[in-house]
């Protein structure tokens, strides 16, 4: 299983978001990333093996994310890769530090853990020409109350995304974790990348 932990935006952010994106996309050109499938990467999990999950989903159960305030407050662009991103000028120590516990502690199981620097972002456009002429748009605040746990499934059309356990606010019984792919509950689903 392709797995990443994230911030997932409810809804006003995401859409405030996929308009920076539309916006962006005018002057920039590239792909426009679904509103959906909007989210910030805590960590990279890479391919995990299905049997791990349950160790995962637990390590994830006693590691609440305090509530915060992130504020996205400028436009960037990685030449590179092609991409438009939003970002914060300023990150939340609970936030590092929550994502340094859940990476060690997953370490600590065995995993092997992917060494990257934390980059805080939400990708808006893939392909761009170039940089946007304005970085700075009005800021945006995004009231983040607790992370998910992402399954990346490749299909034919792109990655779909599916959520398969949250935490939110600051206890143990802000655990959820969604039905597994047999249940007759459905599970949060999150399309395909733009």
């Amino acid at each position: 299983m392709r797995l990443f932990l994230a911030l997932w935006p409810g809804p006003g952010v995401r859409a405030q978001l996929h308009e920076w994106a539309v916006s962006a996309h005018a002057e920039c050109g590239g792909r426009v990333l679904r509103a959906q499938t909007l989210h910030l990467t805590l960590a990279f999990l890479d391919e995990v093996d299905p049997a791990r999950l349950p160790i995962l989903l637990a390590l994830m159960q006693r590691t609440p994310l305090a509530p915060f305030t992130l504020t996205f407050d400028h436009l960037g662009f990685w030449s590179d890769r092609k991409i438009v991103w939003a970002g914060a000028a300023a990150v939340p120590d609970n936030l590092v530090a929550t994502r340094d516990a859940l990476l060690s502690q997953w370490g600590a199981t065995g995993a092997r853990v992917l060494t990257q620097a934390f980059r805080p972002h939400v990708t808006l456009l893939r392909h761009a020409r170039r940089a946007p002429s304005d970085p700075h748009p009005r800021p945006l605040l995004w009231q983040c109350d607790g992370y998910a746990l992402v399954h990346s499934v490749r299909t034919p059309r792109g990655p779909h995304y599916r959520v398969l356990a949250e935490h939110r606010g600051t206890t143990p019984e802000g655990f959820l974790a969604a039905p597994d792919e047999n249940s007759s509950m459905p599970a949060t689903q999150y399309g395909i990348v733009g």
